[in-house]
């Protein structure tokens, strides 16, 4: 038998700039290494590594630096700005070896 995992709404729902990329309701990840990002940062969060609202504060900090004055021409892509936000919230509790 296989069990559904429930997406934290916290997480599924995240609004505005940060909002993850989704087509007719599903998720969009265009490479591998986007799900395996995706991934990394849900399991550490629901694991306690990390406080979802944390990780959502970095990540709307590294879209607001990508999009700089812009925001239709952002610098990089948005699991791009998701990893510069995984990298920085490791780093702030010391998760990340150097």
């Amino acid at each position: 038998m296989i069990q559904e995992r429930l997406a934290d709404p916290a997480i599924a729902e995240m609004p505005g700039r940060e909002a993850l990329p989704r087509k007719s309701g599903e998720l969009v990840f265009h490479d591998e290494w986007e799900r395996r990002a995706f991934a990394m940062a849900v399991s550490l969060a629901e694991q306690g590594r990390f406080a979802w609202a944390d990780f959502q504060q970095a990540l709307i900090a590294a879209v607001a630096e990508a999009e700089g004055e812009d925001p239709l021409t952002p610098s990089r892509g948005y699991f791009e700005s998701w990893l510069v936000a995984l990298e920085a919230v490791l780093a702030d509790k010391r998760l990340l070896g150097e």
